[in-house]
């Protein structure tokens, strides 16, 4: 039993964390220090038993039960029809389908607006429509299709390192290489070229911007696929026999470049996109002009006697 002099006045258990404060307060210096075996922790701490072990097991076992349910939950919430990423991925899918309507209305349109054009030109000049055709073909305002082949131009492989360490970096294929590529076919006879699926044609830039290779300001990525319309063996022999042959030679076993050839019998090229027509004003005849010039008067003949 403890001793009156160290009970609290206030009725609480001794030492409880009310009394305790409490007999702080009123008289600090009449407070005992805990004993070993009088401390609060290991008279409430239970007992160690199979009993209590068990009993534990099973809680922790019902708690990673919760756990894995509320888990599984969540991932429901998250893959259900009514979640966030799901109507995302919806909005992606129905936006997507309506682009690619309108692409296809897009062409129709303009065919009906083609056909109407050719109709209007026929009615004045016969044969303004083939001439037409034939400056947008050599512009590549139309898409082409016929036998062909596809140069193939591709990073090279990562380069080795030093035991031990990561995969070096790889040797890429630059917007000069393209170039040389390009005008090597149009050199070796080819009737029509794009660059993964843009048309080049008289005016059109192939450029770096960053680490993208850009065509009419369209980036591009590896690996490039060169299709041009024409013979196939003439093509690959001028290429091959040009100098354009030997530079792709050369950054193919110096630098890895991986370079390679398919031959088709119906490749196509789309058409390149040009600019939309908003006005235009008929030029002056200079041949009707001219007839309507007076000519100037002749000087009269004059006889003397």
């Amino acid at each position: 039993m403890r001793d009156a002099e160290h009970t609290t006045p206030h009725g609480e258990t001794p030492y409880s964390p009310t009394s305790l404060l409490r007999a702080l307060t009123a008289n600090p210096y009449g407070v005992a220090t805990l004993r070993e075996h009088e401390h609060p922790a290991a008279e409430a701490a239970p007992p160690d038993n199979r009993y209590t072990r068990v009993t534990t097991l099973l809680l922790a076992l019902l708690l990673g039960f919760v756990v894995a349910v509320s888990v599984l939950d969540l991932r429901g919430e998250a893959a259900a029809e009514d979640s966030p990423r799901a109507l995302l991925e919806q909005e992606v899918r129905e936006t997507r389908a309506e682009a690619e309507q309108l692409e296809e209305r897009r062409i129709e349109l303009e065919g009906q607006v083609t056909e109407a054009q050719g109709a209007v030109l026929e009615q004045d000049d016969s044969g303004a429509a083939e001439r037409l055709t034939e400056f947008e073909s050599a512009g590549a305002g139309v898409p082409m299709s016929g036998p062909g082949t596809v140069l193939v131009l591709e990073d090279s492989a990562p380069l080795p390192s030093s035991p031990g360490a990561a995969d070096g970096a790889a040797n890429r294929v630059t917007d000069g290489d393209l170039q040389i590529a390009v005008n090597g076919l149009w050199a070796a006879g080819a009737e029509a070229i794009s660059v993964n699926g843009q048309r080049i044609g008289p005016t059109t830039a192939i450029r770096t911007a960053g680490s993208a290779i850009l065509v009419d300001f369209r980036p591009l990525s590896p690996p490039y696929r060169v299709t041009a319309l024409g013979d196939t063996e003439q093509l690959r022999t001028a290429v091959d026999a040009s100098e354009t042959g030997a530079y792709l030679s050369e950054i193919s076993t110096r630098f890895g470049i991986r370079l390679s050839w398919e031959d088709g019998e119906e490749l196509s090229v789309p058409a390149r996109s040009t600019g939309t027509l908003r006005e235009a004003t008929a030029l002056e005849d200079s041949g009707d002009a001219a007839a309507e010039t007076p000519p100037s008067d002749s000087p009269s003949d004059s006889t003397s006697d």
